[in-house]
């Protein structure tokens, strides 16, 4: 089989493709259809948080599928039901939780929340993030090149810089119902602010009465260090949003909503057919047992990957935390992405050209960070 797919005349194109068919998974590493085997440090836009194919939630998929495949959420399922127990359970202060499909569709469902709870309409975002592709999370998306429809909701967005607060006061109206944040802007380049600008920042919001949404699709579930990014700068958003690595690849988001704001939603005013289906729960579920049954060295792989890449002359610096990283390379080369391909290694870009993204699995072994070192820093020299 070639490693190159022909465009298929019936399937939209709308992504830039590697070029390459990927057939098999298993942990760190993924297969082309000629077998060849690639080191995966991009995990599906940082989807495979726990490497592919886990055993663990392969077996409760496969479990569940023989059992229950699906019912809408008219009916309580176990899946549901203990997979919110142990989502809530990660935080030390009361939230509800509501499942759908997609990163999009969660933060959709957290601006609508936002919005109907403080009787107000303008939401603060910022730029360089990304919030999604629906029409309301792309409206607070700061990277302009995703605001090419109309009519459109930006009329009702107002901006800001992150780690700024000056251009948050700015920002603020009297019709302000929330502020949206990516704690971690990762397509728009790795940003992060310092630890006090997230703290002043939901203090902020607090005084003024309106909502703090932090869209942790990328940040949440362990990838950053803590479980959640907002745990490690300490503060209590009043919704988060997570989905990516929840159900190991299986489409599944959580909108967690503090319990003040959750007790103010009535029945019919929100709902997903497909959000929190039985077979989705299960692999989330299993997720979760992982996640807090194994320590996976989450701060000592972030040290080992920037010690052997902060000391090579092309590059700048190493951005983010955790596993969601940035390489802040001294000029642009974003063809080091395609150059990967051929040693076998799967990493990414992002909107500034200069820097490269890489999502390890948490479960990664020390040994394929060397491997990946191995394989990466040669590229620069070409």
């Amino acid at each position: 089989m070639n490693t190159k797919l022909k465009s298929s005349s019936s399937l939209l194109q709308t992504y830039a493709k590697y070029g390459i068919e990927i057939v098999k998974g298993k942990g760190s590493c993924v297969w082309d259809g000629a077998g060849k085997k690639y080191l995966d440090f991009y995990g599906g836009h940082a989807v495979c948080l726990l490497g592919h194919c886990p055993k663990p939630v392969v077996s409760a998929i496969a479990k569940q599928a023989k059992q229950l495949m699906f019912y809408s959420n008219i009916v309580d399922t176990l899946p549901a039901e203990e997979l919110s127990s142990l989502i809530a359970g990660t935080l030390s202060v009361p939230y509800s939780v509501y499942f759908a499909n997609s990163g999009s569709e969660a933060n959709e469902t957290a601006l609508k929340i936002a919005r109907k709870h403080t009787g107000k309409k303008h939401i603060i975002a910022f730029r360089s993030s990304f919030h999604g592709r629906a029409i309301a999370p792309l409206a607070v998306t700061g990277i302009d090149s995703y605001h090419r429809f109309e009519p459109n909701l930006d009329s009702y967005t107002s901006w800001a810089e992150l780690g700024d607060m000056e251009s948050v006061k700015k920002a603020y109206a009297a019709d302000t119902a929330a502020v949206i944040c990516e704690p971690i802007q990762s397509i728009g380049g790795v940003n992060m602010a310092p630890q006090e600008f997230y703290r002043v920042l939901a203090d902020f919001c607090a005084q003024k009465n309106i909502l703090l949404i932090f869209d942790e699709v990328q940040t949440g579930l362990g990838r950053t260090g803590s479980f959640w990014f907002s745990q490690s700068v300490g503060v209590h958003p009043d919704l988060i949003t997570t989905a990516k690595g929840i159900a190991s690849g299986l489409p599944l988001s959580v909108v967690l909503i503090k319990e003040p704001i959750a007790r103010t939603i009535k029945v019919g005013e929100h709902a997903a057919t497909f959000g929190g289906g039985p077979v989705v729960c299960a692999a989330g579920v299993a997720v979760m047992k992982m996640l807090l049954k194994n320590d996976y060295q989450v701060s000592q792989k972030e040290a080992t990957i920037r010690s052997k890449l902060e000391a090579h002359p092309a590059i700048q610096k190493v951005l983010g935390k955790g596993l969601l990283l940035g390489i802040q390379l001294k000029e642009p080369r974003p063809e080091i992405v395609r150059k990967a391909l051929t040693c076998g290694l799967l990493i990414g870009n992002s909107y500034k050209k200069e820097v490269l993204r890489i999502f390890p699995p948490l479960s990664t072994t020390f040994k394929e960070i060397d491997l990946f070192a191995e394989r990466f820093l040669p590229l620069l020299s070409q």
